[in-house]
Formats: C-alpha cells, sequence, structure tokens
C-alpha cells in the first residue's frame, strides 16, 4: 500500500517538524518545504502530493501568492491546500476560503482535530466520472476550488447542513457560496446546478 504524501509548507522550521512527527506517526509520508519558492521547486520536478499545508505569513512570498503560483502547475492545480496559520480572524479565514482552500487551520491546534481533518480532506474524492466532462471544465473556468467542490456537493443532491456538516464548514458561508455558484454561473437553482454538472 503505497503512503499518502503530503507537503508541508512553512517557514517556522519547528512547526514543521511538529507536523512531520505528527503526519509521520499517523502513517503519512511528508516532504516539508521552508518557503513558498521551495515548494514549488518541488511541484515543478513533478512531484504529486494528496495534499498540501500551507503557512500564510511567511517572509518574500507569502501563502496567497504561494497558493497562486501553485494553481499554475499543472499536476498541482487540483491538489486540494488547506491554510495552517496562526492568524485567527474570520477576516483571513474568508480570504482563504476565497482563494479556494479547502480548509483552514489555526495555530496552535489539538493533535486529535488536525489529524481528523487532514483525514477528511485525503478521503478519495467522488470519481469524475459521475460528472459531464465539458460542464465541469466550463466550472472550472469560473469558480474557485472551494465552489466547484461545493457545486459537485449540490450536484449529488447535499443540502447546505450536509455540506456544512461534512466539510466543516459554517452554514451561512455554505449558504453564501451557493449563493455565489449561481450568480457566477447564471444558474437559477440548485436543481440547474445538477442538471447541468451529473453526467447523462
Amino acid at each position: 500500500m503505497n503512503e499518502i504524501e503530503i507537503l508541508c509548507v512553512d517557514d517556522d522550521i519547528r512547526m514543521l517538524n511538529t507536523i512531520e512527527d505528527i503526519l509521520i506517526n499517523a502513517g503519512y509520508a511528508v516532504t516539508l518545504a521552508k518557503s513558498g519558492r521551495q515548494a514549488l521547486e518541488f511541484l515543478k520536478k513533478g512531484l504529486e502530493y494528496r495534499l498540501i499545508l500551507l503557512d500564510i505569513d511567511m517572509p518574500e512570498m507569502d501563502g496567497y501568492e504561494t497558493f497562486e503560483e501553485i494553481r499554475k502547475i499543472e499536476a498541482a492545480r487540483n491538489t486540494p491546500i488547506i491554510f495552517l496559520t496562526g492568524m485567527k480572524s474570520d477576516d483571513f479565514q474568508i480570504k482563504g476560503w476565497e482563494y479556494g482552500a479547502v480548509d483552514y487551520i489555526t495555530k496552535p491546534f489539538i493533535k486529535s482535530i488536525f489529524l481528523a481533518r487532514i483525514k477528511n480532506r485525503i478521503s478519495a474524492p467522488v470519481p469524475m466520472e459521475k460528472y459531464n466532462q465539458k460542464a465541469l471544465a466550463e466550472l472550472e473556468a469560473v469558480l474557485s476550488d472551494t465552489e466547484l467542490m461545493i457545486a459537485k456537493c449540490v450536484a449529488d443532491g447535499l443540502t447546505n447542513r450536509e455540506i456544512s456538516s461534512q466539510m466543516h464548514y459554517a452554514y451561512g458561508y455554505v449558504k453564501k457560496v451557493v449563493s455565489l455558484i449561481l450568480e457566477k454561473t447564471y444558474l437559477k437553482n440548485r436543481s440547474d446546478i445538477r442538471k447541468y454538472l451529473k453526467a447523462e
């Protein structure tokens, strides 16, 4: 059985070592990057990861800029990214989600909760064959990663409450994202999202 590889990006060496110990003891394989630029070097070499943990407050290239550059690399375009940071303000969390992060974990964190959220994010995604590939490509061009993920949940028939529970997002945030999806795609309702995205 192949180990699940996770890329951790943080300029704090002690934090990197702590995360590495936790993840290795939980059975994951870990690659450490001390900066956004080093992370990009790994990814440009073709190294692939199931998940990227990305700090926001880093010198030279912060987490947001690193996120944007990661998404330009074909092999990492759809890799889930979790912002892991000491910034606890709601504004920072909202900005992280707007960028397309799949989660936002604040430091310091509780080990058991941290691992539970990691496990949740690396769970096998819904097979792409379930969706109309042309429609999926069109949505990828206009929606953020998080919006696309929630659109898929809507297409699968999940309610906002179910999406909120499954993805650990606030109910109000999920409701807002669904509204943004409808606004960006010019679809009228949840039923239209389902009809548009589901494969024939």
